[in-house]
């Protein structure tokens, strides 16, 4: 039975760094005590909508998961109930949905739940996950970026539709002028 468990416990482990290989180095980890289970499982929704997952597992096999991470020196982390989050595509979207539902269920404490994560393998502060949050969206900087890039050709746009405008009007005042 001991054998069992031993190996339950090796396979999370593994299922855990898998999942952190899978979301290129990137998890934030959250205290999710005082969430009731069905706007938890709203939020697991809304977060599998955005590419990402959640995890909730026991403290010493998610320890053991990351151990060979900057995690390591922050062992508070692993302190109290944890939650895992993982965005397989777009960090920001994901944390901005997780941040927003902290906000909500939270109010002002929100930022007390966030313990910390990693991006890109370095360590992030819970002010840093607030940070990443408040970032743009994907979509929000592409259609900024699609703006900016427009401005130039409807400014163009304008100039050339304003000479036959301003030819016209010459002709007619000159045309007034004579008659």
């Amino acid at each position: 039975m001991e054998r069992k468990s031993l190996l339950r416990k090796k396979e999370l482990v593994a299922s855990y760094k898998e999942r952190l290989e899978r979301s290129n180095g990137f998890v934030v980890f959250f205290n999710f005590q005082g969430i009731d289970a069905f706007p938890f499982s709203q939020l697991r929704a809304k977060i599998r909508a955005t590419s990402g997952e959640i995890v909730v597992g026991r403290n010493t096999l998610l320890y053991r998961a990351f151990e060979d991470t900057p995690l390591v020196d922050h062992r508070d982390i692993f302190v109290g109930p944890s939650a895992a989050l993982f965005a397989y595509e777009d960090p920001v979207t994901t944390t901005k949905t997780l941040v927003e539902f902290l906000k909500e269920a939270f109010d002002k404490e929100y930022k007390e739940k966030l313990k910390g994560g990693l991006i890109n393998g370095r360590y992030m502060t819970p002010e840093d996950v607030v940070a990443l949050a408040e970032l743009p969206s994907r979509e929000e900087l592409v259609a900024k970026l699609l703006g900016v890039l427009m401005a130039p050709v409807t400014q163009l746009a304008m100039t050339l539709k304003a000479v036959p405008q301003k030819l016209v009007l010459t002709l007619k005042a000159i045309e007034e002028q004579k008659s």
